[in-house]
């Protein structure tokens, strides 16, 4: 926090993600989360609740093989509530190896809070078409980019078959229908790399150059909206001083 009050444009504090069980998420784990949800707190997101979550072979599992929460749950409204009054983005973290089922209240939750901006993580492994399906449904929805460009082999067989291909192939190419996506809707994507545990960590030199050679494909604004353009706007935060004009605004290769 006291680095968050030094750099108060690059550092931005959001509440923090608690784990447990799924009888205790629903219940204590979100009346403490809620203590967050204070003017006084000085966050600026909440992140990331687990809706749905299968077991990864790299974590914790379950009898039930998924993380799952009621979004019908009274703690989780007040959550939501506390959050519109505030203006604080929402990170819901679901995964849709089972659109079917998922689908339809999610899209219902979108709906009753429309003022709400909600953060999708690594859109939800979903294809380019479901992603187009959520984001040109609900305007209210951002979508971050984090491992959309690697398979999900850590989910099981089953689950990694429902999951949708990379966004980009074998050769680091965007795959066209994604390509299209982001053209057409390139205000609604953030650029993240979900770089919480030491693992990811190591790897995150690879995972900014991957990224860079992604946003190479662009166009330039493109490009800048979604590497940081829209992050800003999300979390009202203002340009960058130390960043002069002519770079902000430049569209050559080497500034994307």
């Amino acid at each position: 926090m006291a680095l968050a009050a030094r750099l108060p444009e690059r550092v931005i504090p959001g509440a923090p993600k608690f784990f447990a069980d799924s009888s205790a998420y629903e219940s204590d784990i979100l009346r403490k989360l809620g203590q967050y949800l204070t003017p006084e707190r000085k966050r600026a997101f909440v992140g990331e609740l687990l809706i749905v979550h299968g077991d990864k072979s790299h974590g914790s599992s379950t009898a039930a093989g998924e993380r799952t929460m009621d979004t019908t749950a009274p703690a989780f409204t007040d959550l939501l509530r506390n959050a519109n009054a505030l203006q604080m983005p929402f990170m819901l973290h679901w995964e849709v190896y089972d659109w079917s089922r998922d689908w339809p209240r999610m899209s219902a939750l979108y709906a009753q809070w429309p003022q709400l901006v909600f953060i999708w993580p690594h859109a939800g492994f979903g294809s380019a078409a479901q992603v187009r399906e959520v984001i040109e449904k609900h305007s209210n929805v951002m979508v971050t980019l984090s491992k959309t460009e690697q398979g999900q082999d850590a989910l099981s067989a089953e689950k990694s078959e429902q999951i949708g291909p990379p966004l980009i192939d074998a050769c680091g190419r965007i795959d066209a229908e994604w390509n299209r996506l982001l053209l057409d809707h390139p205000e609604r994507f953030l650029f993240a790399t979900d770089a919480h545990k030491d693992f990811r960590w190591n790897r995150y030199e690879r995972i900014v150059h991957r990224w860079r050679n992604i946003l190479k494909q662009l166009p330039g604004p493109i490009a800048r909206q979604i590497a940081h353009g829209n992050a800003m706007r999300v979390y009202h935060l203002k340009p960058d001083a130390n960043e002069a004009p002519e770079a902000a605004a430049s569209g050559a290769e080497g500034e994307r």
